[in-house]
């Protein structure tokens, strides 16, 4: 959304913006890496050397079904990968000795593909990834038990993958429908209630008592204010804030 909206100065400005603010959440020898078309890419390069990552790799997702495009199709993403600091970075992989036979082009169908697990999520959020494609990477590139972060969660799918993987996920969403659409893949996908730490409730409990909060709200807002004789309010109900 933001390389589409914005100017390439301010595009910049925004991913030196987030970049900046996890790189402090990154371990030395942490892997960085963000998808990107490649209308994007320079810019999210030059952001990411600016901060002082080093390259790694440049992943191309070449998807079964092509998407958009107004000379050609598009049909991939970029996952450019970069490194923090300089301890060696994690690699499960090691040229199959680990008995992973991996490249940087990696091939899973995108959310538009029939039978992809993505495809199931399109219709609560636009940019769905395959949960098996992640799942992946984080096999690749960490340990269980390791902490992953995704600052832009979106639908979930990291969460889900490092719960399946066995590793933590610590994820960040502006939108709070996208973070109901995250919590209700979470719990299909791995049969868990998620839990509100700081109160307690389930997702379930949560839902219903704000949701009967909203409609109390909404009967008193609905009820005529009580005047005294001089046409003055003494008695006003508001919208009550979560």
């Amino acid at each position: 959304m933001a390389s589409g909206e914005m100017s390439d100065a301010e595009f910049l400005a925004f991913n030196l913006a987030w970049m900046e603010a996890v790189l402090p959440c990154l371990c030395d020898g942490g892997v960085f890496g963000t998808f990107i078309d490649w209308r994007g890419y320079p810019i999210v390069h030059t952001a990411a050397c600016r901060s002082g990552l080093v390259p790694l790799n440049l992943v191309v997702w070449a998807k079964s079904n092509a998407g958009m495009g107004s000379l050609y199709r598009s049909h991939h993403e970029l996952l450019p990968l970069f490194k923090n600091g300089t301890a060696p970075h994690f690699n499960n992989i090691e040229l199959g000795k680990k008995g992973r036979w991996r490249s940087n082009v990696w091939t899973y169908p995108g959310a538009s593909s029939l039978g992809s697990d993505a495809r199931r999520g399109l219709q609560d959020h636009p940019t769905v990834k395959p949960t098996v494609m992640i799942e992946d990477a984080l096999l690749d590139l960490t340990n269980r038990g390791d902490i992953v972060m995704d600052p832009f969660l979106g639908s979930g799918s990291t969460l889900i993958s490092a719960e399946s993987t066995g590793r933590l996920c610590r994820g960040v969403e502006l939108d709070p429908l996208y973070v109901d659409v995250i919590v209700r893949r979470y719990e299909a996908a791995s049969g868990e209630a998620a839990v509100l730490v700081e109160t307690g409730e389930s997702f379930r409990e949560l839902t219903a008592r704000r949701a009967e909060d909203a409609s109390r709200s909404e009967s008193l807002e609905a009820e005529p204010c009580a005047q005294n004789d001089e046409g003055h309010h003494h008695l006003a109900f508001g919208r009550a804030r979560e």
